[in-house]
C-alpha cells in the first residue's frame, strides 16, 4: 500500500494534531520491516508528498519522546523506532478505521433527517464523540437528546393526557406539569411509565426506552463494563429512528 491509500483510510487525517500525524506516518514507514527505523527527514518528506504542511517540531518531538521512559519512541543508531505497545495500538486503530468511517457516515446521515436545528447540533456533537471512540459520552448525550425531545413533544401536544396520568398515579407527590421545567422533578423511569399510562407511547416503545435507559445508566457511571462501538451504534440508531423521528 502506498502512503496515499494509507492516509485515505484515516478519517480526517489532514485535520489531526501534528504529533498524531507523525506517529501514524512513522508507523507506516516501519510497518513492513521489523528492523527499520524512521528519521525526521523521512517523515517530513511524507508531509510534503501528501501536500500537508509539515510539523515544524518533528525532530524535537521524536527526540523528546525517546528520552522519556514512558515515551513513544526508542532511539537507535540511525533513527527511531516506535515503542511496541504504541505500535500495536496504532495498528488496532488503523485496522478499525474503515469500519469506523462506514459507521460514522451511517450515523451522520441520521442528522439530515432531523429538522430541529438545536437537536441536529446536539446529535452532531454526540456523533463527534463516537468518532473519537468516546462511546460512553455519545450514549449519554443521545439519551439526553431523546428525553428532551419527548418532553417537548408532551408539552406541546399531549400535556392534558400526561397530566391526567399524573393525577391517576399512585404517587401523590407527583406534581402537574405547568411549565416545561417541571419535567425536571420527574425521574426518567417514571417519565417512561407515565407516558405509557397516558397512551402517548406504545408498549414496544416503552420496552425500547427501558432498555436504553439501562444502557445509559451503565455508560454514565464508572465501571469495568466495556462499551463497544457496536453497542453505541445500535443505541443511537434505535433512538433516533424509533423515537426522535417518530414523535
Amino acid at each position: 500500500m502506498d502512503i496515499g491509500k494509507y492516509v485515505k483510510k484515516l478519517n480526517g487525517f489532514a485535520d489531526w494534531e501534528d504529533k498524531k500525524k507523525v506517529d501514524y506516518i512513522a508507523y507506516f514507514l516501519t510497518l513492513d520491516d521489523s528492523t527499520s527505523v524512521v528519521t525526521a527527514t523521512q517523515i517530513e518528506k511524507v508531509f510534503y508528498d501528501l501536500d500537508i504542511k509539515k510539523y515544524s517540531r518533528t525532530s524535537a518531538y521524536l527526540s523528546e519522546e525517546s528520552s522519556s521512559k514512558t515515551g513513544k519512541y526508542l532511539k537507535k543508531k540511525t533513527g527511531y523506532r516506535i515503542e511496541r505497545s504504541v505500535f500495536d495500538e496504532i495498528k488496532r486503530s488503523v485496522d478499525n478505521e474503515p469500519k469506523m468511517v462506514v459507521v460514522s457516515k451511517q450515523l451522520s446521515e441520521l442528522m439530515d433527517k432531523i429538522q430541529d436545528s438545536q437537536e441536529k447540533s446536539f446529535l452532531s456533537e454526540a456523533i463527534n464523540c463516537y468518532k473519537v471512540e468516546a462511546y460512553r459520552a455519545s450514549i449519554v448525550m443521545v439519551w439526553a437528546l431523546t428525553i428532551d425531545h419527548l418532553q417537548k413533544y408532551i408539552y406541546g401536544n399531549k400535556l392534558n393526557e400526561f397530566n391526567n396520568a399524573i393525577s391517576n398515579d399512585s404517587n401523590k407527590k407527583l406534581k402537574q406539569i405547568i411549565q416545561y421545567d417541571d419535567f425536571s422533578d420527574i425521574k426518567e423511569n417514571k417519565l417512561i411509565e407515565l407516558m405509557r399510562s397516558a397512551g402517548i407511547i406504545s408498549n414496544d416503545i416503552r420496552k425500547i426506552l427501558d432498555e436504553k435507559l439501562g444502557i445509559r445508566n451503565t455508560a454514565g457511571h464508572p465501571s469495568n463494563i466495556v462499551v463497544l462501538g457496536t453497542k453505541a451504534t445500535e443505541f443511537i440508531d434505535d433512538l433516533v429512528n424509533n423515537i426522535i423521528l417518530k414523535f
